[in-house]
């Protein structure tokens, strides 16, 4: 997948990360991964998902993107399990 064909939208102003704020207290953190030097938390409210970058020697939040398009998912899918999911 490139970044090039991705349809997200960063959130860089105050009131895009005030919204971004909200949706991490209403959302529900669904992943977590390691990118170089990030910290990456997946949310979920609803349809919309949101992704915040964290640097993990500044401990500061660098990038927030939001999207709805689950192709955008695929690096989180090896480490959701179903098995609580999945019927016998």
């Amino acid at each position: 997948m490139s970044l090039n064909n991705m349809k997200f939208q960063r959130l860089t102003t105050n009131g895009e990360l005030q919204y971004a704020d909200s949706l991490v207290k209403d959302g529900t953190l669904i992943g977590e991964r390691i990118d170089n030097f990030h910290q990456v938390k997946l949310y979920q409210l609803d349809s919309l998902y949101m992704e915040v970058y964290k640097h993990m020697h500044f401990n500061v939040i660098v990038k927030v993107i939001t999207f709805t398009d689950t192709e955008f998912l695929e690096p989180y899918l090896e480490k959701i399990s179903l098995q609580g999911i999945l019927i016998s």
